[in-house]
This record gives structure tokens, sequence and C-alpha cells, in this order.
């Protein structure tokens, strides 16, 4: 047994970029050619609101390379092109950009229960079985006290493989690392594992086999997930080959059943060698399959003593990640990308838009402390740092698509808005709210924990969000909704104006796009809280685009400052406009009651009775908030 080898330090790695700096054909790209070039920040016919204020559609909760699925910054930008959407805000895991709690080290001591050093980790390490091909009876796999590598601290364990094919076809039989406590982005990181391999065989070989992240058309591949498959054998010399999105990499080592070899691979050098019409850093640590595979032969061998070699911090990951968007600028031209990180060691998470982000880095907090430290530290931080934030997916990160029963989805909002109400939502600014559904909870009843926050004037912005971390279908996904901001311009501090104020609403990409906004008395904007002893007002409605068959709702509640009393939506609809009843610019004026104080906001619903778009509330108050109001939205 060999002393432990030093943990390893961080620097800055940029080995084989591969940067891509001039601006690319978008049709070449895969792209449709209505959306090549594509004029979207200054195409005739925007949406402007009373004050010249543009529509602005923006992607606000987006995964690429530096979380933990196949999403690229390459492939959520080609998406975004294609949805016409305006901003794309960059929301990577905070935690998966700096490795916080991952795994450095695997031992192979279990296949479902090998626990992580301390600090490594935080949930057990289990080897998923996979298998493919014809395989035969003497396919197999086990974890084995002997033989194990003599370099591993750890004595007692290493993962023995075995594939045989019944004919000439490829037959592989291994395991999936199922822990997400190594998925990230694999720039300037290596991986080194020892294996020893039986003699005796030939046609087949011992593989790592690393699928990665998704990109579009390019290099003359079609759109795909790109896959690394680092092949073990027992003869031959050293070489990469790609056929298409599939790269090999061939490592000959000693076959002789009694040498252990450590091998070591950096995918970041062999993406960018393989492929290089892409830039190598944007492709993620996404899956780890180990296999024994056999075109003919018994292929015998064994795995040990598997390291993670991280280079990169959370601080330099999160450089990188706005120099590649700088890169890719060029080639999207119809997008403004903006950088914003996502704040999630643990529930809840927090969306970080705008001002001066940094990677936390929780010194002192541990787990059961990160909410209370979120709620006085964290918002706060973003706050100082001139950001704003989102409170995101309320109920959960769950992605059962399978809707709960409506007395468990009540009792869930129940519960949320208790833990919301005493806190003023954390201090968040933002709410997630469109979500068709998110862990079993329906969009009317993500709307319902917003509305129970506007009835005791807890004034946050309502916005919609995809998730997204594939970047293969935004439109056809389950949660497809995206946030249009009235905005003067895409710049960074215009749409932090309009999303402090409320100046937002929100749709699924999926429908045809409805702009929504509200004027109260010609002077009190949609997202303002406005206090007048008036017992009626006149609303004026803006639904333009609204489609055939189609309708918006008028959504009115009770601002009563019910608290706890009190947790369930009391908005009720009190009006319904058609598209025959809005005139040339898509408006519509009504009369509301004001008598008490109250909240309005608008809702479009298709032909089926879906609703497909949410506009953000008016408050018309009798006197003013217990807590006041914030600057923002004072009419």
């Amino acid at each position: 047994m060999c002393n432990d080898h030093p943990a390893p330090t961080r620097r800055t790695f940029l080995r084989g970029a591969g940067v891509l700096t001039g601006a690319a054909l978008l049709a070449g790209r895969g792209l449709p050619a209505s959306a090549a070039g594509r004029p979207q920040l200054h195409r005739p016919g925007r949406p402007v609101d009373p004050w010249g204020n543009g529509a602005y559609s923006n992607a606000m909760h987006i995964h690429s390379s530096f979380s933990e699925y196949t999403g690229s910054m390459d492939a959520q930008l080609h998406q975004a092109v294609v949805n016409s959407v305006d901003v794309l805000w960059w929301t990577d895991h905070d935690q998966r950009m700096d490795g916080k709690d991952y795994w450095n080290v695997v031992h192979f001591t279990s296949l479902d229960g090998e626990m992580p050093a301390r600090g490594e980790g935080t949930k057990p390490w289990k080897w998923q079985k996979h298998a493919t091909g014809p395989n035969g009876s003497n396919s197999g796999g086990a974890i084995v006290g002997t033989p194990c590598s003599p370099n591993d601290p750890v004595t007692g364990g290493a993962l023995s493989l075995s594939a045989a094919s019944t004919g000439r076809t490829l037959a592989k039989y291994g395991y999936l690392g199922s822990s997400e406590e190594y998925r990230d982005n694999l720039a300037g990181q290596s991986l080194s594992i020892d294996v020893m391999l039986e003699p005796g065989w030939s046609k087949g070989f011992l593989e790592l086999h690393v699928p990665t992240s998704y990109h579009g058309a390019a290099g003359g591949n079609a759109a795909g997930t790109y896959l690394l498959s680092y092949q073990i054998v027992p003869s031959g010399s050293r070489r990469r080959t790609a056929q298409g999105r599939t790269g090999t990499v061939t490592i000959p080592v000693k076959a002789d059943g009694r040498t252990w070899t450590t091998v070591t691979i950096t995918p970041q050098d062999d993406i960018a060698a393989l492929w290089p019409a892409l830039d190598s850093r944007d492709f993620a640590l996404y899956q780890l399959y180990l296999y024994a595979a056999s075109t003919g032969d018994l292929v015998t061998g064994y795995f040990d003593y598997l390291r993670f070699n991280r280079t990169l911090d959370g601080g330099e990951m999160f450089a990188q990640q706005a120099s590649m968007m700088a890169a890719l600028a060029p080639e999207y031209p119809a997008v403004t990308q903006q950088q914003g990180l996502e704040v999630s060691w643990a529930l809840p998470h927090v969306n970080w838009f705008g001002g001066n982000i940094s990677v936390p880095t929780y010194d002192g907090v541990t787990l059961n402390g990160y909410p209370q430290w979120v709620e006085q530290e964290g918002i706060p931080a973003i706050h100082q740092s001139g950001g704003l934030c989102s409170f995101n997916h309320p109920f959960g990160t769950d992605w059962s698509k399978t809707v709960k029963g409506v007395v468990q989805q009540n009792a869930l909002v129940r519960q949320m808005a208790t833990q919301l109400l005493p806190a003023r939502a954390y201090g968040a600014d933002i709410l997630e709210v469109g979500y068709p559904k998110r862990n079993g909870v329906d969009l009317a009843h993500h709307v319902a924990l917003w509305d129970i926050l506007s009835r005791n004037a807890v004034f946050v912005t309502g916005n919609g969000t995809s998730d997204d971390h594939w970047g293969t279908d935004w439109a056809g996904s389950t949660w497809n909704w995206a946030t249009t901001t009235w905005a003067a311009s895409t710049a960074q501090r215009d749409l932090l104006a309009a999303l402090s104020a409320g100046r937002v609403y929100c749709g699924s990409l999926s429908a045809p796009p409805v702009a929504l906004d509200l004027m109260v008395d010609r002077e009190v904007p949609m997202g303002a809280v406005s206090v007048s002893s008036l017992a009626s007002r006149s609303l004026t409605l803006t639904a333009a685009g609204l489609p055939r068959g189609w309708s918006v709702a008028v959504m009115q509640g009770d601002v009563d400052y019910a608290g706890t009393r009190a947790l369930s939506s009391n908005a009720v609809q009190v009006g319904s406009v058609k598209p025959a009843g809005l005139n040339g610019s898509g408006q519509a004026t009504l009369t509301v009651d004001t008598s008490t104080s109250s909240f309005l906001r608008t809702q479009v619903v298709d032909a089926t009775g879906k609703v497909q778009g949410l506009s953000n509330p008016v408050w018309l108050l009798s006197s003013p908030p217990p807590n006041g109001i914030p600057g923002p939205r004072q009419a």
C-alpha cells in the first residue's frame, strides 16, 4: 500500500481551449433559415409600452456545461435563437462550479454503499449495472477484495468486470457511477484510475465511457450529444479517432494478471483534438460508465482507485464562463447574454441576477445552517452587490411530471406559504411562478402561492422559467415558460429595473406570444402599488396578439393581510376580454371596484381553458402597507 497522494491544488488551467472567436454562419450550425441572422434586438413590430420600453423576452433559469446534465452554452444559445428569446441569463449551479462536497476518490469498496471521506460528497456512491449487446453467461461484474491496487490507501476493494459476446457483435457489461456529486465542467480536469488486465484476450477492451454535452451541428457533425470512449487494450499504441460525435482514445497497458497501471485521461485535451470546430471548454462530465467490452473473446479485468483531479475553483470557472460568453457573442448576435448564478448548495435555491456576482465559498456554513444563511447572509449579499434574486422552484427540484392530488397540492401551498410569509419571501425580489408543473405541483398552485404573498402585500415579481439543463427543445419541454420585461434595452441595468418594478409578464414558449400589460387611471403601471381612497378605478389592460378563441381573464383579490390564517388564493375572476373586445392596440378598459384594498392581475386562457400567460399584479390599496412600498414600485 502506498502513502496517500496529496490533494490536487487548484490553478488556472485552460489547456487546448480551442476558443471560437469569429462570427459563424448560424445556418451552418443547424439553425433554421428564418432564425439565422434574425435582427431580434431591433426587429420591427416589437411591442412598446407607453414609455417607449420594448418587450424583451428572457430565459431566466438556464444551465450549461457548468451544471449537471447535457446542456452546453452553445446549444442553449441555439435554443434562444430558435425560440426568439432576446436575453439568456446563465444560472449555473455555484456548488457544481466549485465542486463543493464532490467526490475526489472512489475506492470500490461497495456497489451501493461506499461512503465519502469527510468533506467529500454527501451521499453514498452507487454503481448501477448496465449491459448492452449479446452478452453471454460469462459476462458479469462484482466488487472483490482481491486483487486490488497497491496504490489505493483503502485496501480490499476493486471492480471485477468480464464480458463475452455470443458472436462478433460488440457486447458490453459494466456499471454507471450514479452519484451526481461528480457532474461538472470538464475544463482543467483529469481523471485517474488504476486498471489490471487478465491475459489471453485481444478482441475487446476495458472502457471508461464518458457521455458529455449536447451541441448544435458543427464540423460536419449533426446536432447531438458527444461521447468519449477510453478503450484500454492489451497491445498497440495510444491514439485518438473520431467517428461523428463519438471520440475514441485507445490506451494500451500491460496484460499479465499481476500489474496494476494508472491510466490518466484529460478529456478537454482530447475534445480539442477530436472536434476542433467546438470550444473544448463547453463540455460537461455528465456520466461515467466502466465497462468490459467484447467482440468475441472473454474480456476480463479490474478497476480500482478512481480519482477526480480538479484544478479550477468556482471563481475561476465563473470567469471562464464569462470568457466563453464573449467568444460566443459574435456567433449569436440576436441574443444578449447575461451572467447570473444559482446559489444552490442545498434548498432553497436562489438565482442571483446582475450586480457584482461572486461564487460563494460557504466558509463556516453547514448544510443544516444553509437556509438561515440564505436569508441572513446570501440574499442580503446579492442586494449589496447591486443584484436581484429569485426564489426558485418553491415546491422542490424533483422532475416528476405526475401531478399530485389537489388535497396534497393545497397542503404543499400552505406549507410553503407558512414558511415564506413571516420571512417576507426571505427578501427575494422574484418568485418562480410559471411552471406548468414541477415536483407534482401544477401551475394553478404555483400561482396560488404567489397570490397568498400578494394578498399580504409581499411584493415579489412573478416570472416564468424553464430550468433547462439539456439545450435540446425549450418549447417542447415540460418546463417551457419564459419571462418578458418591458425594458428600455437588454442592458443589464434596464432589465433589472424592469424586474424590480414588476414590469414583467410571462408565458409558454409553445404558445403564441401575447404581450401583457396593465395601467390604472393612466398613471399606475403593472407592478406598481397605489394608495387611494377612490372606490372605483379605470383599468386598461393590454393583451396584444391574443389569438382568436382565446381570452384574457382579469383576476382580483383582496389585500386583507390574512397571514397564516388564510393560506389560499383569494383571487377571483372579475372580467374577461376576447379578441373582439380589444382595440387596434390590443387594449381594453374596465372599471374595477377598489372600495377595499386589492391586487389585480391578468392571465391568458386558450380555447381549451388552459392558462398560457400571466401578467404581474398592480396593487390598489386604501391605506399604506405596514412594511412600506419599495421604491421601484411606487406609483
